[in-house]
Order: structure tokens, then sequence, then C-alpha cells
């Protein structure tokens, strides 16, 4: 039996008569089919490159009025689904155990605690993720129904996207997008990660957009300051100077080929120099090379104890990070 909710996301797309041409109305129900049977829509979105505009143009109107509502009802379901109340006593004996474990091994000397940190930290890390910010697909697998909304909101989002595209559109093409938004803003509202916090990390991506900071750089800070919120420690706030200082020393380091905390370049010699070259101070760094991604300089610093170190210290307040291609460095103010 198909789920009641499902059934409403769907029924949404039937609908809009007078609007729709016989050629978008066939789409539609070619759509709403494949939906039914859990089949793949590529053959349908191939077919809207060869569309003619007017019967595009009809496409478009309906899915435009269809998507809103479909966007409201996953989005409203799927807040529900996070906001369920864990087993209160399970949950905190669970964020206990997993954070006194992890503290464990970042007191101990950098020896010793090298490898403790990927055979106990980065599974508290993990653990403590699940724990306090689910993922969408953790939400969604243990409930049909929810999970069946999601694949209609998927695959309409997508069925949109296209047409946007195939009609060379000036209407943003984000429907997949403003989808995935729509999820992580549920799953914050409803996390139990401390408000302050919270607040940390949405300040940063407003400080990150007005300072043009490289979309990559502001990942990676709050990857960084996701890690500290599940272990206890507070979120950064993210200083555009810092991220300035630390994007020029990765560029010299590139171009002038070395790898160093100590720069050769005259008034640039220690970290402290570079922050204050750019108006700001500094408390430590953190250095990578090898690739392009923040999410491979973060677990390379997590599984280096002295770096490891410098990223869960609780004396931080701030922190910037910087890359130019394959090099990175990370600094921190406190």
């Amino acid at each position: 039996m198909k789920s009641r909710l499902a059934i409403g996301l769907i029924s949404l797309l039937g609908m809009l008569p007078g609007l729709a041409s016989h050629t978008s109305d066939e789409l539609l129900a070619s759509f709403q089919s494949k939906i039914d049977a859990g089949e793949e829509i590529d053959e349908i979105l191939d077919s809207l490159e060869s569309l003619e505009s007017a019967d595009l143009k009809d496409l478009l109107a309906s899915l435009n009025k269809a998507w809103p509502q479909v966007l409201r009802a996953y989005g409203s379901a799927f807040e529900k689904a996070a906001a369920k109340p864990a087993d209160p006593a399970a949950f905190r004996e669970t964020l206990k155990s997993r954070r006194q474990a992890f503290m464990k091994v970042y007191a101990m000397a950098e020896g010793p605690m090298k490898p403790e940190l990927a055979k106990t930290s980065m599974p508290a890390i993990e653990e403590l993720a699940k724990l306090l910010s689910p993922t969408a697909e953790t939400l969604v697998e243990s409930d049909p129904s929810l999970a069946k909304m999601r694949r209609t909101a998927q695959a309409l989002a997508s069925f949109r996207d296209a047409a946007l595209e195939a009609a060379i559109s000036t209407t943003p093409v984000d429907s997949l997008s403003t989808l995935e938004a729509t999820e992580q803003e549920a799953i914050l509202k409803s996390s139990p990660l401390p408000r302050d916090g919270l607040r940390i990390l949405a300040d940063n991506r407003k400080i990150a957009e007005k300072n043009e900071v490289p979309a990559d750089e502001a990942r990676g800070i709050e990857e960084c300051n996701l890690w500290r919120l599940y272990v206890g420690l507070n979120a950064l706030v993210l200083d555009p100077k810092l991220c300035d200082a630390a994007r020029d020393h990765s560029k010299d380091m590139a171009t002038l080929g070395f790898f160093a905390h100590e720069s050769p370049v005259e008034g640039k010699k220690t970290p402290w120099d570079r922050a204050k070259n750019f108006d700001t101070t500094a408390s430590g760094e953190n250095i990578y090379a090898g690739s392009a991604d923040p999410g491979s300089a973060n677990r390379g610093w997590f599984f280096s104890p002295g770096h490891h170190k410098n990223m869960f210290s609780p004396g931080q307040r701030r922190i910037g990070l910087g890359r130019h291609n394959g090099h990175w460095t990370q600094l921190f103010g406190n």
C-alpha cells in the first residue's frame, strides 16, 4: 500500500487544468507513473532538451506551481522526524562516555596519543555526529513513508532543475540545493547541540559571505567547529583576517617550494608576524599539503597529535583557514 504522504506529494502534479499542454501533461503523467513504480526518471529528463519551447514553458508553469507545495509538505514531515526525541537516558550515557573517551586521548602525550586518534578519537567523533547531527539518510532509513516522500521530492527537484536548464531560464536552478538546505536546517533546528554554538556557525556563514571567504575554506572551518561542538568544546568565530593570512602563507609555500611554519619571506617569518600583517593576532597554526579538499586537510590534522591539540584546544576563540592549490594553512586566535 502506498504511503498517504507520498500520494499527497505525487497528486500535486496532476492538477493544473488550463495551464499544461498535451505534451507536458504526458510528461507529468509519465513522471507520476515512474515515481509510483520506483523507477528512474533519466529518460524523462533527457527528453526535455528536444521539447518545443511552448511545451517547455507549460511544463515549467506546472512544476513551478507544484514545487513549493512539495517542498513544504516534505520539509514539514522531515522536521517532525528530526525532532523525535531519543531515549533520554541512553542519549546522555552515550554522549558522556564518548566525550570522556575523546578527552582522555586528548590529554595524552603525543607519542601514545597517535595510535589512539584512529582507534578511539575518530570513532568517538563519528558516533557523536550520528547522535548530535544525524544525516538526512539516517533519519529516513527507518521511516518508509518519509523515505518515499524524499525520493519523490528529489525526483521532482531534478525534474524542475532540468526543465529550467533546458529552457535557459533566468530562474535559479536550485531545487536540489534548496531541498538539501531544508533538510540541514531542520536537522540543526532540532539538534541538541548548544544554541550558542549553532549561533556561531550561523554567524560564521554570514561573515564568510560578507567577506567573500572561499566556500571550501568556510566548509573546512565549519567541519572543524562541528567536531569541537560534538566533543563539548566551544565553536570558534571565523576571523576573515586570519583566513587572509593563512591563504597568503599557503600561497608562499606553494609558489616558493617550502613547507614550514617558519617562512623565508621577509616580514612573514612566524605565524604571529603573518597574522600581524593582516591586522589580527594568532595563537596557533597548522599546515597541510596534498589535496584541495578541506576535509582531507582536517583529517590530516586530526590524526597528527600536535595539530590535533591545536584543533581541540579549549583556549582557542577564533579560526581562519586558507588554501592555495593543494596547500592549506589553519590559524587560531585566542
